[in-house]
């Protein structure tokens, strides 16, 4: 399944904002359930390609994908991509992008780019505006 990125709306046929039971409609699979941290009020759904995380309200605000997850922005895929390209494509689009020892944050694009050691993408968080307030 490919999912594409709409900045702070969603991913694909995924839309921030929804249960996780429309999300399991979409996906047609039954995640398992799990929470994050032991401090965790909230489940988060553990898809084969994804985690999706809630809020205490039950609706989805962010998606982290990871492989075998064909995730694309702006036509670009992310995920299995040497990093460097991936870091390079959202320096040209956000001037005000957020970079660490594990990859990077386009607060302008709700999009985090995690690499372990900054050679290939190994993950892709997408999250609605607020996420990190």
């Amino acid at each position: 399944m490919k999912f594409e990125i709409k900045p702070y709306v969603g991913v694909g046929m995924i839309k921030f904002g929804m249960t996780d039971n429309k999300i399991q409609e979409i996906l047609l699979i039954e995640p398992e359930k799990f929470k994050k941290s032991p401090l965790s009020d909230v489940l988060t759904d553990a898809y084969p390609f994804c985690h999706n995380y809630y809020k205490e309200n039950g609706n989805c605000e962010a998606i982290e994908f990871f492989e075998p997850a064909d995730v694309t922005f702006q036509g670009n895929t992310l995920i299995g991509i040497p990093y460097e390209i991936v870091n390079r494509l959202f320096k040209e689009l956000d001037s005000s992008l957020e970079e660490d020892e594990t990859g990077i944050i386009s607060f302008k694009y709700g999009v985090s780019i995690y690499s372990s050691d900054l050679r290939s993408v190994e993950g892709v968080l997408v999250f609605e505006e607020g996420y990190y307030d």
